[in-house]
């Protein structure tokens, strides 16, 4: 069992994978300006693992940050200031004294549903081909919507890895980030080969 190809092995080598990648992005991210870099470099390389390859995570992380640098910071800011202007509506609308506060809060809630959807797909499409920001934007819109039992399962995994890692922290620390990555970009990938199998 303790053999080089042995199970031990194997879940040790998967372990240390998951928690140098992790620590690599957190450390990454140090500079708070490079998290959307530092987002689309997690999953490339947690995508080269799921297309079964195995190639150096350092040298592989910091060469997809340079490739990706530049339009993932014309996405993240662009990202983060819809939700922040989402929670400055829903602040606003918590504060109303109309009839129409439900129907608002609803709507609101529906938007911001599908934005949250749709952003689990920008960072696996941008490794996983070149797209322009406005086709980026599109097409994860449209693979959000596509095959919804698989986003609604990755949605409820990382909803479920939030809760472990605010009561369990060194989870947040080692493997929080990464294993999340990995799961959505293995559903990413489930929808990109059904999309390419029904064009054919």
């Amino acid at each position: 069992m303790f053999k080089v190809d042995g199970l031990v092995h194997l879940v040790c080598t998967w372990i240390y994978r998951f928690a140098y990648l992790n620590l690599l992005f957190l450390v990454s991210c140090l500079p708070i300006i490079t998290i959307f870099p530092a987002t689309v470099s997690l999953f490339g390389v947690v995508r080269q693992w799921i297309k079964k390859n195995d190639p150096p995570v350092f040298t592989t992380y910091k060469l997809l940050f340079v490739e990706n640098f530049k339009q993932s910071m014309i996405i993240g800011p662009a990202i983060t200031g819809l939700f922040l202007l989402i929670f400055a509506d829903f602040y606003l609308i918590s504060r109303m004294q109309i009839g129409m506060k439900d129907i608002l809060f609803i709507t609101l809630v529906i938007i911001s549903f599908f934005l949250f959807i749709s952003v689990l797909y920008i960072s696996p499409l941008m490794v996983n081909g070149y797209y322009s920001s406005k086709q980026l934007v599109k097409s994860s819109f449209q693979f959000a919507i596509y095959k919804p039992l698989l986003t609604i399962t990755n949605a409820l995994a990382l909803i479920g890895f939030v809760i472990i890692a605010l009561r369990f922290s060194f989870f947040l620390v080692f493997f929080f980030f990464s294993i999340s990555a990995f799961i959505t970009y293995w559903f990413s990938e489930k929808k990109f080969i059904h999309a390419t199998l029904t064009e054919k």
